[in-house]
């Protein structure tokens, strides 16, 4: 009986080692409701999930406040609508993924954001990240055949009326949810979709031996390590960090950076992506000169052969050489 015991004890045990759940954040704001992370023993996928969801919707890194955490919300200086986060909830219906609601009113109109994340890695991806460019098209052909149904059902007034979808990426299928219209589905399985997958989404959503990373830059976070006073005395590394929100066509990008050590962010006033190369500075406008003066803060890196970044971070005078990698 003992060793019985002792055996379920240990396998409940194994069961748990990498239990993830999300839990409400520590506030004196009791009108504001947001998710923190939690995942045992896997802290860098936690950590990796927090900084996107905090840097993008509360401004700053987790535990980066003076007194709350939703103070900067407050700031008109840094944000300029009226965001009040309600409540939110953990959809879990896949397992390599984490699916993150958040609901609330934005100028006082009601909002729910979405947000995935690859549970295996921590990166955050899009419905679009899942699909080449066959199908997307593809895709979009279903959902446009789908409405034609609703309008012969006179679910839905016209081609023309703006229909309200979301979707659910469950263990075996894809499901497009119209959320206006009450138990209307678009119920996509894996195997059917497979030959419109990107390689990503199949390695994300088939058995595989082998992780890849989502091959778009967008909502990244790079961290790097040099050496300062190289061979001098007072040698230290530093070790710096960037996250990179979304990219325009034109490649423009937004790009926040911070010392580990300090974790205070700033965002680069202006960054951009292009192929295999970052650019990012610190920029003012001359009015008597009539143009851009670079400051001396400022980063530009490679991509080289091994997916690695080599660059230069220059921070005030000095120029750091940096080697960066994706986190």
């Amino acid at each position: 009986m003992k060793l019985y015991l002792l055996f379920i004890t240990l396998t409940i045990s194994f069961l748990n080692l990498h239990s993830q759940k999300l839990v409400e954040i520590t506030s004196n704001n009791t009108t504001n409701k947001f998710p923190v992370f939690k995942y045992e023993n896997l802290p860098n996928i936690e950590e990796k999930v927090n900084y996107f969801l905090q840097m993008k919707y509360l401004l700053h890194l987790p535990g980066k406040f003076k007194n709350d955490p939703f103070e900067k919300l407050s700031d008109k200086d840094l944000v300029k609508n009226n965001y009040h986060f309600k409540s939110w909830k953990q959809q879990k219906l896949n397992k390599n993924i984490l699916s993150v609601q958040l609901n609330g009113t934005l100028n006082k109109k009601p909002f729910k954001y979405l947000e995935h994340f690859d549970l295996r890695t921590g990166d955050f991806f899009i419905l679009n990240d899942l699909f080449n460019e066959e199908g997307q098209q593809n895709l979009r052909k279903e959902i446009t055949t789908k409405i034609k149904e609703l309008v012969d059902q006179k679910k839905v007034p016209s081609l023309k009326h703006n229909v309200s979808l979301s979707y659910q990426l469950l263990e075996n299928e894809l499901v497009i949810v119209f959320t206006k219209i009450k138990d209307e589905k678009l119920i996509l399985s894996y195997s059917s979709l497979r030959p419109f997958l990107s390689a990503y989404a199949i390695n994300l959503l088939f058995p595989s031996e082998k992780i890849i990373r989502r091959p778009d830059m967008a909502n990244k976070l790079l961290k790097g390590e040099g050496i300062i006073n190289k061979g001098k005395k007072y040698e230290r590394k530093l070790n710096y960090s960037i996250l990179i929100f979304g990219i325009k066509e034109d490649g423009t990008a937004t790009i926040y950076r911070w010392k580990d050590s300090l974790k205070n962010t700033e965002k680069y006033i202006e960054a951009s992506i292009n192929e295999n190369v970052i650019q990012a500075d610190d920029i003012i406008w001359d009015d008597r000169a009539n143009k851009k003066i670079h400051l001396m803060y400022s980063l530009h890196l490679e991509k080289l052969s091994d997916g690695i970044w080599n660059g230069k971070l220059q921070l005030g005078s000095p120029i750091y050489p940096l080697v960066f990698k994706e986190y």
